[in-house]
């Protein structure tokens, strides 16, 4: 599946056409398989807008071989529609995806309780992610695994455990998800477009992240000094991010689209060796002054995963939470039985 690097893109990236390759971007080619396989009850919804363009194979596997098909058949039906990246979709087993660029591990139970927290659902989870890593490392998976299950901090650490691989390799989703529902809300209430808004939400994908106030910023400018910027009820927006799912949850069962586009776009910088900054979650080694704990925060993701760890400045406060947040993932990990 590996794609020569001459001259010209047979990427997904590309829209399945050939085009030059940008003067910087010829050696990802080589050591890149543009094939990206996905392990277990993904939904297909989530399937579909997270692979569009950016994949040439989708391996759909489930403890259901008839509910895999059925994922697949409605799936090649989606992708035929636009016309566009041709995209082969098939069920397959372990072994297939052991083979695969990237496993992204969307596996577990959801409650649909939107009053659970994401730790409320760890016991069940972790079983499921154990049984799972244990099958892919018997089949030497040595690509690069992205898990979205929650809660997905302390179920991407038990994978890094488990797998064997880098911790580099190993990325949970992290805050990508609530740091792009924070600079959504401080652009509709600034009414400027999010992506003028530069802000992080980090720690726990969870109750317990914050909201990097001391550091947002609206087209480069402190949120302070930005017109209205000081006027915003910081406590209430947080509050707003963090309730975000279970209002979701409440009222159609589960939350589909903004993180299947969050898969997508970590899935995009790794395929296309972006080196983009992105707030997902990985191990941490003195950062923010804890060890040992996949956290989420800025990193840089390209081709080998996290390459690097973005360590925001912090003020006291921020700095606390941090840590707080970090201590209830490391005592929620503790308490689980190995």
């Amino acid at each position: 599946m590996h794609e020569p690097a001459t001259g010209t893109c047979a990427c997904p990236s590309c829209g399945g056409t050939l085009r030059p390759l940008a003067p910087d971007s010829h050696e990802m080619l080589d050591v890149l398989p543009v094939s990206w396989r996905v392990v277990r009850h993904i939904r297909p919804k989530y399937s579909c807008r997270a692979c569009e363009r950016i994949v040439r194979e989708l391996v759909l596997v489930d403890r259901s071989a008839d509910k895999a098909e059925g994922e697949a058949m409605d799936l090649r039906h989606a992708v035929a529609v636009p016309m566009t990246s041709p995209i082969e979709i098939t069920v397959g087993d372990y072994a297939e995806a052991a083979r695969s660029s990237i496993v992204v591990l969307t596996a577990g139970v959801a409650s649909g309780d939107p009053d659970a927290s994401r730790l409320d659902l760890l016991n069940q989870n972790v079983k499921i992610i154990r049984d799972i890593l244990g099958k892919l490392k018997t089949e030497d998976f040595a690509g690069i695994l992205i898990v979205t299950s929650n809660p997905v901090d302390v179920l991407a650490k038990v994978a890094h455990e488990v797998s064997g691989l880098a911790p580099g390799s190993v990325i949970g989703s992290g805050t990508l998800i609530d740091t792009a529902r924070l600079r959504g809300m401080i652009g509709d209430a600034l009414g400027v477009e999010p992506r003028a808004v530069d802000a992080y939400v980090i720690g726990e994908h969870g109750d317990s992240e914050i909201a990097v106030w001391s550091g947002a910023r609206v087209a480069g400018v402190p949120l302070d000094r930005f017109p209205g910027g000081s006027d915003l009820d910081r406590r209430e927006l947080l509050k707003q991010v963090r309730e975000a799912a279970p209002e979701i949850v409440a009222r159609k069962g589960a939350t589909e689209y903004a993180i299947g586009l969050c898969v997508k776009r970590i899935c995009e910088a790794i395929l296309r060796n972006e080196r983009a900054a992105l707030a997902v979650s990985t191990l941490l080694t003195g950062e923010y002054g804890v060890d040992d704990v996949y956290l989420g925060t800025p990193y840089i993701v390209g081709k080998n995963g996290v390459e690097r760890v973005i360590e925001l400045e912090l003020e006291d406060v921020e700095r606390e939470g941090v840590q707080a947040s970090a201590a209830l993932l490391i005592k929620a990990r503790a308490e689980l039985k190995d």
